[in-house]
């Protein structure tokens, strides 16, 4: 998690429907994920406190995910609040 922090620190991340986040070409980082909610190589939804956000690419894959921490690996192309 403090990985996450500093990264997070130097490159202002994102928030969205709860979830901390910052993309970066090859994948990106995401922190306070309370579930996995769909899983593919071109989508995944992650579930935060307040909703969802939703990974579109190309090559997705997983990381880590671990106390509410996901790191995603791949093209991220857009990413969407639900």
């Amino acid at each position: 998690m403090e990985l996450f922090k500093e990264i997070s620190r130097s490159l202002k991340a994102e928030t969205g429907a709860g979830v901390s986040f910052t993309v970066l070409e090859g994948g990106g980082y995401f922190q306070n994920v309370k579930r996995i909610e769909e899983f593919s190589s071109e989508t995944i939804l992650l579930r935060g406190k307040k909703g969802k956000v939703r990974l579109i690419g190309r090559d997705l894959s997983l990381s880590k995910y671990y106390a509410g921490d996901v790191a995603v690996l791949g093209e991220i192309l857009k990413v969407e609040r639900e």
